[in-house]
């Protein structure tokens, strides 16, 4: 048996070969719609749905209940006596206390288990980030603590930026209200926002889509100021064709230890829109 298993939230965004060959736990997020529920899955969310949804004046995120919870902890009890899981940052979401309410459960209901509950202050591709490493670490069969360290090195390291075609869809979950007020100040722009530490906060309006990539580019080479590798994922969300020119204007720029192209979720899909194209970086071992 495994000294550590690691969980994370389908938001992450991770590429399925990378969850594979570490071993990562992936629990959907939850949306509910007009009262139904649904999973962050292309089975529950096939494109026609993504579609409908993001036309609706509202969508539900409310996070799962702790019994979900649990019933996840349970299910990975039988491969690990503990559990790092690396959640979506709890400025927005009540993911964290609901987790670690089922965290408490688990831990109740089976004895030998011990479920951590990490909060990565981030969402997509830096929260991917963080339990990857966290991944790596637990892979080499590393105790819960040298697992949390690593997940905390990175954490503390991992920035992200987005250009939006609009901030209204995210706006309907109601938690960016200043940035969707900010953003709305003037007709005809493309909003940039920045995701780490626990801060989603504005870094400027451009005109063109173009103006977006050339500002999410500037960003990673303002951080590379010392010789340590380069961790890179480009996100999108219906962008590809602009996603993979990003990713070649970095690989040729700044030579990254690892690059990884990835798209948002179904879920995300439908809280952001399309017209979306994001950055997560980090330096370092």
């Amino acid at each position: 048996m495994n000294k550590v298993a690691v969980a994370t939230d389908s938001v992450a965004s991770l590429p399925p070969e990378l969850v594979d060959k570490y071993g990562i736990h992936i629990i959907p997020v939850r949306l509910t719609v007009e009262g139904k529920v649904y999973r962050d899955t292309e089975e529950d969310l096939p494109v026609e749905a993504i579609r409908r949804f993001q036309k609706l004046p509202q969508v539900d995120t409310t996070p799962w209940p702790p019994e979900f919870y649990f019933q996840e902890y349970e299910r990975l009890s039988h491969k690990a006596n503990n559990i790092v899981h690396i959640v979506c940052f709890s400025q927005f979401t009540a993911t964290i206390s609901l987790a670690k309410a089922g965290a408490r459960m688990a831990q109740e209901a089976i004895p030998h288990l011990k479920v951590e509950v990490f909060d990565s202050a981030t969402a997509a591709m830096a929260q991917g980030f963080i339990a990857l490493a966290a991944a790596r670490v637990a892979a080499k069969g590393k105790s819960m603590n040298e697992v949390i360290e690593a997940a905390n090195i990175v954490k503390s390291k991992v920035d992200s930026i987005f250009t939006f075609g609009t901030l209204s869809y995210l706006a309907r979950t109601g938690r960016i209200n200043r940035l969707a007020s900010w953003a709305s100040s003037l007709l005809s722009v493309k909003p940039i926002i920045s995701l780490s530490h626990g801060k989603a906060c504005p870094v400027g309006l451009v005109r063109s889509e173009r103006k977006g990539l050339e500002r999410m580019i500037n960003r990673v080479g303002d951080h590379i100021n010392s010789g340590e590798p380069l961790h890179v994922a480009v996100m999108e969300v219906e962008r590809s064709a602009e996603a993979r020119e990003l990713a070649d204007i970095i690989k040729e720029r700044f030579q990254p230890t690892e690059l990884y192209i990835t798209p948002f979720t179904p879920v995300m899909q439908v809280v952001a829109g399309p017209a979306v194209v994001g950055i997560a970086f980090y330096l370092g071992e």
